[in-house]
């Protein structure tokens, strides 16, 4: 018997019993990249239109969605965005 043909007869073979584990860190969940975070509010995508709606800037709403996955509730978030930027939206209502 040759080194090579020891050698495949010790290795196992991989069987389709079990399924891979999974290479990439899933996009959803909080603090997940992408559009498809999920907080206690709702999808981001969602949260995100409701700001827009709002008047909130594009920049307000990436700083709000930075304090999103930090853990802070929305209200809380889009309260220190206000605070931080020293304004908020003409008309803006609370959110929540």
């Amino acid at each position: 018997m040759t080194m090579d043909q020891a050698f495949k007869s010790r290795t196992r073979r991989s069987s389709n019993r079990f399924v891979e584990p999974a290479t990439q860190r899933p996009c959803c969940g909080p603090g997940g990249v992408g559009g498809r975070s999920i907080f206690f509010e709702g999808g981001w995508p969602s949260i995100k239109a409701r700001l827009e709606m709002r008047g909130w800037s594009p920049s307000q709403i990436e700083q709000i969605h930075e304090q999103l996955r930090q853990g802070w509730p929305l209200t809380m978030a889009v309260r220190h965005v206000a605070l931080l930027m020293g304004r908020c939206p003409l008309r803006s209502r609370p959110m929540g």
